[in-house]
């Protein structure tokens, strides 16, 4: 190869890879999975094949069980419940394992009324999730 071809695919192969680590750099969604419904798990492949409710009874306990990948222990995240535009409450929790695992969200019964319940985790400004349910 003469070395104008060497330098050229040198410098395509420099630039493509720069594209790529920008492109999984700019990726801050370490949500892989999520469940709202009246059973929480706490195992990855219990929630891997859990299924989403469509709807809820009112007055019943409501749990969002949330999958993390790519989170290193010890970091935290925000889960807030709300009805329409008010919040019901919101918590604050750790990964207790490092690089993925299942954080769950509680939401008392006292608190689930007919209409639209919506979740939402966050990490620092960025809203990771959000998630609406019909409350019945």
């Amino acid at each position: 190869m003469s070395k104008r071809i060497k330098t050229l695919f040198l410098i395509l192969t420099a630039a493509l890879l720069s594209l790529c680590l920008a492109g999984c750099m700019g990726s801050t969604n370490t949500v892989e999975k999520s469940v709202v419904s009246n059973e929480q798990y706490t195992d990855g492949a219990e929630l891997g094949e859990a299924k989403q409710p469509e709807a809820l009874e009112a007055g019943q306990d409501v749990f969002a069980s949330v999958y993390f990948i790519e989170s290193p222990k010890g970091m935290e995240y925000s889960g807030k419940w709300y009805s329409g535009d008010t919040e019901l409450k919101s918590e604050e929790k750790e990964m207790t394992a490092d690089g993925s695992g299942v954080i769950v969200y509680f939401l008392e019964a006292d608190k689930v009324a007919a209409g639209t319940l919506r979740f939402e985790i966050s990490y620092g400004d960025d809203i990771l999730l959000k998630k609406e349910i019909k409350i019945q």
